[in-house]
């Protein structure tokens, strides 16, 4: 049986396999089929050939359903089956994506299968309508790259909602995280890769303390647009993101509204009380960790420079890296999975205790909801739900 490990704790339930990150990343990608973006009857399928806590077989067996799927999309697209070939691109994009969970970047097929993933999400966002737009962000003489889904073409100004993922994403996972809801309730959507996320580590782009830099970036982008109303903004942040939210919050007046999932004020509280019990010799752990040091620009070594850089991010963060709730005088919403570690509840319910402002609003999803896992990735239409008819209340028609 493979080793019940897991970086954090994520979720109770289980779908299909022994090993908890695994399984957590299966139950990722079949969430997404409410938007399109995987097939449940697929994604058991292909379960079934992965051998339990196996990292090369895991990688294979999504391949060949990535490749397969692809295959589809592109006949659909030779035979102007555009909402067939829409689809189909989406699914392979998630596909291909599904090895990247837990490979290294050190892995030989790492870049190849990001660019799979990538070049179907391009594949299917121009068969949107409205086409959804990729974009590029400046920063630091950098483009940070990103999408932008708009409700119409009327150039009407609307209230808009800025996502921002967490350490493991990337700017398409933050499509399948909103889907089409923002437009479906009148609002544009926007998102980009921030420092550490994407491939900005190879841009020379790292995680830190200091998130809300990168994070106002992405604003200043947003607001440049004409089809955005600047008093009618709001900024979401899931996973890490419900950190970066916090930062971007308290540093950004401009932010109408926040949400974070789960909110992390405190990331070294977060973090560190997440860890306890942690096996870090698990293969899958180890890969994941490894993707993670290279996120945040580190090395794991005994060179004495290596050491330092460690040590210089650790009080980057343990000076930095904290936001007290009650600094944040925008409307908050705090959301969290029933079936996340005890300590990331509590950090939610003290958090929501603090805020200042009286238009905050806690809610823990549960399993009888559908939604108990971190972030809820196993349904995202209902937090969706619950954050546009928040923001609703919130950010009214002016």
């Amino acid at each position: 049986m493979a080793t019940q490990t897991s970086i954090a704790q994520r979720s109770l339930e289980r779908l299909r396999f022994e090993h908890n990150d695994m399984d957590y990343y299966l139950a990722w990608i079949m969430g997404r089929e409410v938007y399109q973006g995987s097939d449940s009857i697929e994604c058991m399928q292909t379960a079934e050939r992965i051998t339990d806590g196996d990292a090369e077989s895991w990688y294979t067996e999504w391949a060949v359903l990535a490749r397969r799927v692809e295959s589809q999309a592109e006949a659909a697209l030779q035979n102007n089956d555009l909402e067939t070939a829409r689809k189909t691109y989406l699914r392979a994009c998630t596909y291909y994506r599904a090895p990247l969970f837990i490979m290294s970047q050190k892995h030989p097929d790492f870049y190849q299968y990001w660019r799979k993933m990538h070049d179907c999400f391009q594949q299917a966002t121009i068969l949107f309508e409205p086409s959804i737009e990729t974009i590029e962000v400046p920063f630091q003489s950098r483009m940070l790259q990103g999408y932008f889904w708009k409700v119409d073409d009327s150039g009407q100004k609307r209230p808009t909602l800025v996502v921002v993922g967490g350490v493991e994403t990337w700017a398409e996972d933050c499509y399948f995280m909103v889907g089409p809801s923002g437009p479906q309730h009148g609002y544009n959507v926007i998102t980009a890769d921030l420092a550490g996320q994407g491939l900005n580590p190879d841009k020379g782009l790292y995680f830190g303390a200091r998130m809300e830099v990168s994070t106002r970036a992405l604003v200043d982008y947003a607001l440049s647009r004409p089809e955005v109303d600047p008093e009618r903004l709001a900024l979401y942040g899931f996973s890490w993101g419900g950190h970066i939210a916090f930062k971007a919050a308290r540093f950004d007046t401009r932010i109408r509204a926040m949400i974070a999932n789960p909110p992390m004020p405190d990331v070294f509280r977060a973090v560190l009380a997440q860890q306890k019990g942690h096996n870090r010799h698990d293969p899958i752990s180890r890969i994941a960790f490894d993707q993670i040091v290279w996120r945040f620009g580190l090395k794991i070594s005994w060179d004495p420079r290596d050491i330092v850089a460690r040590f210089e991010k650790a009080y980057d963060y343990l000076t930095r890296g904290k936001v007290d709730p009650r600094q944040i005088h925008c409307p908050t919403l705090c959301l969290a999975g029933a079936g996340e570690a005890q300590a990331t509840l509590d950090i939610a319910r003290e958090c929501y205790q603090l805020l200042p402002d009286k238009q905050k609003k806690l809610v823990i999803f549960t399993a009888e909801q559908g939604s108990e896992a971190h972030c809820q990735v196993n349904n995202p239409a209902l937090p969706n739900q619950t954050i546009f008819d928040w923001l609703d209340d919130v950010l009214p028609p002016r």
